[in-house]
């Protein structure tokens, strides 16, 4: 099949783009950014351009069968300027998908959609509260949920679509708020950290797995799954296991951020419709490996 991935220059969607040219799919890749020094995937054509351009957007879903739409831009200081290009955008792409007839659009929304949660975990059911959240920016969570509720309406309107809910994707290189942690420990610094906040947090080989799972899968269209990890991490213990590993003599700040809280979501859906991760807990290997290469660097 041929695949356009909206965000392709990204973490996941870089990793997502050699998984399915390694399952032999044909890419385009759509990116705000110029195409990385790395290059993406043998064969894959490179589109730099905003999906809020809907010229652009028609361009890029012309001749392609499953568009994932992966990409998001963040402008704190300008919430209009967030939600023209991301809500904008993803209409452009949805209209322009119906119009090609696009056999599959897969989105990747956010479980930031539920607001904090505390330990109960949420699934696909439960209550969006996406205002209670500003992990990711004060919009994000509200404009995820804006953007996968427009993917439902085209369902509706002829267009299958998909909309994975992830939350904290990790994997070598990419720690997320553990990297700054690792530094501030290895420099004897204070941590910061938020004792409530935590999750299911994801490797990248599941969300990815997740995704090629879905591609064409008629049990998918239409609906919305959480994808995560099967482990729950505190960030709270992680920090004091970050700064054991570290032998640091880091203090620890303990500032609590109700709207940073864990956001922590239930699989049950996802393994029904017959998807599972793999890796179980595997954030404390990727921590120990960064921590071991950068002390001894």
């Amino acid at each position: 099949m041929k695949a356009l991935v909206t965000g392709g220059a990204g973490f996941v969607g870089s990793h997502l783009c050699q998984a399915l040219s390694e399952r032999g799919h044909d890419l385009r890749i759509l990116d705000l950014k110029r195409a990385p020094s790395k290059r993406p995937p043998r064969g894959a054509e490179y589109i730099q351009g905003s999906m809020a351009d809907e010229t652009c957007a028609a361009r890029a879903v012309q001749g392609v069968e499953v568009v994932y739409h992966l990409a998001w831009s963040f402008y704190t200081s300008n919430e209009r300027h967030e939600l023209q290009e991301n809500l904008l955008g993803t209409l452009n792409l949805l209209a322009a998908a119906l119009e090609a007839g696009v056999k599959h659009f897969i989105f990747a929304s956010s479980a930031v959609v539920y607001g904090p949660t505390g330990s109960s975990r949420a699934g696909e059911t439960h209550a969006c509260h996406p205002e209670r959240s500003t992990l990711g920016g004060s919009l994000y969570g509200l404009g995820k949920w804006a953007a996968e509720r427009l993917c439902l309406l085209y369902h509706r309107r002829g267009l299958p679509a998909t909309a994975f809910r992830m939350h904290g994707v990790f994997g070598p290189g990419k720690l997320g708020q553990f990297d700054e942690m690792i530094r501030k420990a290895l420099a004897n610094e204070t941590l910061r950290v938020n004792p409530s906040a935590g999750g299911e947090y994801a490797h990248i080989a599941d969300a990815v797995g997740a995704y090629a799972w879905a591609m064409g899968h008629r049990r998918a269209f239409g609906q919305v799954f959480n994808l995560a990890g099967t482990h729950t991490y505190h960030d709270k213990e992680l920090a004091q296991w970050i700064i054991g590993v570290a032998t640091s003599s880091s203090p620890i700040e303990w500032a609590e951020e109700p709207a940073e809280a864990m956001i922590s979501v239930n699989l049950a859906k996802l393994k029904r419709y017959g998807y599972a991760p793999v890796k179980g807990e595997f954030l404390t290997g990727l921590i120990r490996d960064a921590i071991h290469s950068r002390g001894d660097g």
